[in-house]
């Protein structure tokens, strides 16, 4: 079963999957790719590339108006996520509230710093960072620094835990592209921030390199955070200031 999600909404193709009871792999390539695992109509894995969980399917856009989806029917084993009504109305409300969100941190990417708990260091850490000390769900961590952002409790920074990423870009793009010209494998992305290069156009390259298939451990939280990232530059029809990265954290 495959088809254009301009002709069927992917919600359509779940509510099938779940209703006929099918075990397979849906595969929804759109602005955000990602893919849901079904055993006997239940979700039991998925996620944006290699980013996978309940954290990274949650992320997912679950009503992307087009691209192509497919889903293969093959083995596949787990125990479900939740019960399906359940989980489609968590996804339905984390996919509309993560629009929100990112709209006033940019991505969980975004370093943040301020007088609460595990952003008060120095150098703040970013809402990826925190949620991971913390061992506490993205959304939750990143739904507190919305908040914390709203009564004036942390400020954001410019700079990304996608900073740390360390490239060495290979075949004629790299000797074409200024930003690949400048990857060594020893400098980061952040430090190209420090050198003058743009952050949106240091973004872009890389969100570019990923669509085109760049792949490393952390390339599908990266991606997804690329995306809310550029989307809400869209969004502003603005650059912010783009302040030098004090130090790049690191992945």
């Amino acid at each position: 079963m495959q088809g254009l999600l301009s002709d069927l909404p992917l919600i359509g193709i779940m509510e099938l999957i779940n209703g006929t009871r099918q075990t397979g792999v849906l595969e929804v390539k759109s602005e955000v790719p990602y893919t849901v695992a079904y055993v006997e109509g239940e979700i039991v894995a998925g996620g944006i590339l290699d980013w996978l969980g309940v954290d990274a399917i949650h992320a997912s856009p679950m009503l992307p108006d087009n691209g192509t989806f497919a889903f293969e029917l093959k083995p596949v084993t787990g125990t479900a996520l939740g019960p399906y009504d359940h989980f489609m109305t968590d996804w339905a409300r984390a996919s509309d509230e993560w629009t929100q969100i990112c709209a006033i941190i940019g991505s969980p990417s975004r370093v943040f710093q301020g007088n609460i708990n595990l952003f008060n260091e120095a150098q703040g850490r970013s809402v990826r960072a925190a949620a991971r000390q913390a061992d506490l769900p993205l959304f939750q961590v990143a739904q507190q620094v919305a908040e914390a952002v709203k009564e004036g409790k942390v400020t954001a920074t410019e700079r990304y835990a996608w900073f740390g990423l360390r490239l060495r870009p290979g075949g004629k793009r790299a000797e074409i592209h200024p930003i690949a010209r400048a990857l060594d494998g020893e400098v980061n992305l952040g430090q190209l921030v420090e050198q003058g290069f743009s952050l949106n156009d240091v973004r872009e390259y890389l969100l570019g390199e990923l669509r085109l298939g760049l792949r490393f451990p952390g390339s599908g939280w990266v991606m997804r955070d690329l995306i809310w990232e550029q989307n809400l530059q869209r969004q502003l029809g603005t650059s912010p200031a783009e302040a030098p990265p004090d130090r790049p954290l690191s992945l």
